[in-house]
């Protein structure tokens, strides 16, 4: 894992699926979900193309978990050339923090905002009540709270891995 092409590639996708990660996730948090709470219902039409047609979950994750990979195949390159003493370092340390805070980010991501987004955004379907605006308001609201736990873990591990050098 040393060729110098496979590295560049890592990096590469490591950095910049995180500028797109964590950037849809601003752009989600900050003013695309507080949009739609302040409209309401009337905001569903949105909520279903963006959730269902654009798949903007599917997105989000796809993004994670690639920008992820590829990091944790650059921490084990820099693991494994140093038999252990890279992670031991302070820049592993903070490597090692932002990693763990990335980790987390993914797994509230999946496991939180993906399936509320996903019921948000499914289509009518015949014979299956529509969801109400009580269930559509509460779907909403797991939604911004993954959301918004997401952006800020998301916030530590870009804090901790941009500065990890300086440590």
């Amino acid at each position: 894992m040393d060729n110098s092409v496979v590295l560049f590639l890592l990096r590469a996708i490591h950095v910049v699926g995180g500028v797109l990660w964590v950037g849809g996730v601003v752009l989600v948090t900050l003013f695309i979900l507080p949009a739609t709470q302040a409209l309401g219902p009337t905001a569903q039409p949105v909520m279903q193309f963006i959730m269902a047609r654009r798949k903007l979950p599917v997105y989000m994750m796809a993004l994670g978990i690639i920008t992820t990979l590829g990091g944790l195949l650059l921490f084990y390159r820099n693991v494994s050339l140093t038999a252990g003493a890279w992670a031991r370092s302070p820049m592993g340390i903070g490597i090692s923090i932002g990693a763990a805070a990335a980790i987390l980010a993914l797994v509230v991501g999946m496991t939180v905002s993906a399936p509320a987004a996903k019921k948000i955004g499914a289509p009518p379907v015949a014979g299956v009540v529509p969801l109400t605006d009580e269930q559509r308001a509460a779907l909403l609201r797991r939604v911004a709270f993954g959301s918004r736990a997401t952006f800020y873990l998301l916030l530590i591990a870009a804090l901790f891995m941009a500065t990890a050098r300086y440590f």
